[in-house]
């Protein structure tokens, strides 16, 4: 994607679709994972917390600490240097319209807590919604030595202002994966089976922002009020990454690798240091 300072712009689907994205190599460490544990919200209430110290402490003589399997999150970062968009020939926008939207996570193999990978990105989903376009980008990212699959991510981005390219009786709409992987949240209506509350921080965004989110709006106050907001605003990764924590501890008694997907929709803003109440019904394995 490249940003432009026009509110709307022109898409060619052709182009967009076309473009191969170069593969990407990237490294990280304990530190890493431990970093990023603790931006979403790690032993935050409580630094000895049973159920939480492997993920940022070699507890009990383990020989490495855990990674959250929310961490995987993080791997688009390294095709945007940490900005939430890439380069895409076709697609232009203005950047401070952009929102993230959802945030599809499937899980192939225990995130190790430090590694050598390689992602590799494609269009996965593009559509004219009229106001606004909807891209879809799927990464895969790959242990570089053993070229075993880690994990896949699809990001979904809706670029405001950017839409309308297409015949609004017949809006352009292109998805390379099956109707039924498309992801849906379904609240049941019964009582929760469990309800967990995490107090963020005032500075949970600039924390969580070192594990490479680097995206303005949630650490600059101007970048922030200009795009309609009174003040900087939580990264809706760290809230996924806060979600899965409370599963992890309600349900899997603090094994991440019992966590094979992870869906989101970000829906509305969270301004650091406010409640996060995180709802989990339990179904089978689900």
């Amino acid at each position: 994607m490249a940003p432009s300072s026009k509110p709307a712009a022109a898409v060619d689907p052709e182009a967009v679709l076309s473009h191969t994205f170069p593969e990407v190599s990237f490294a990280y460490d304990e530190r890493d994972v431990a970093l990023y544990a603790l931006g979403v919200g790690a032993c935050g209430a409580d630094a000895v917390d049973e159920k939480e110290l492997h993920f940022v402490y070699h507890r009990d003589g383990q020989p490495h600490i855990k990674a959250l399997p929310s961490f995987a999150s993080l791997f688009p970062n390294k095709n945007s240097n940490g900005l939430g968009f890439v380069n895409v020939p076709g697609l232009n926008f203005d950047a401070s319209l952009l929102l993230h939207g959802q945030q599809y996570i499937e899980i192939y193999k225990a995130i190790p807590s430090r590694t050598n990978a390689v992602n590799k990105v494609k269009v996965a989903g593009l559509h004219d919604k009229g106001k606004a376009t909807i891209l879809e980008l799927e990464t895969t990212t790959y242990v570089k030595d053993s070229g075993e699959v880690l994990c896949m991510n699809r990001s979904t981005i809706y670029l405001r202002g950017a839409g309308g390219f297409s015949d609004s009786s017949r809006p352009y709409s292109y998805a390379s994966y099956p109707a039924d992987q498309v992801s849906r949240v379904s609240i049941p209506n019964l009582a929760p089976s469990a309800v967990y509350e995490d107090q963020t921080r005032q500075s949970q965004a600039l924390l969580y922002r070192l594990s490479g989110d680097y995206n303005p709006l949630h650490s600059d106050p101007m970048v922030a009020q200009v795009a309609g907001f009174t003040r900087p605003i939580l990264h809706g990764l760290c809230s996924l990454g806060f979600a899965t924590r409370a599963v992890i501890k309600k349900f899997c008694n603090g094994d991440p690798t019992a966590v094979k997907s992870i869906f989101g929709r970000f829906l509305l803003h969270v301004y650091p240091g406010e409640t996060l109440v995180t709802e989990m019904w339990l179904e089978g394995q689900r």
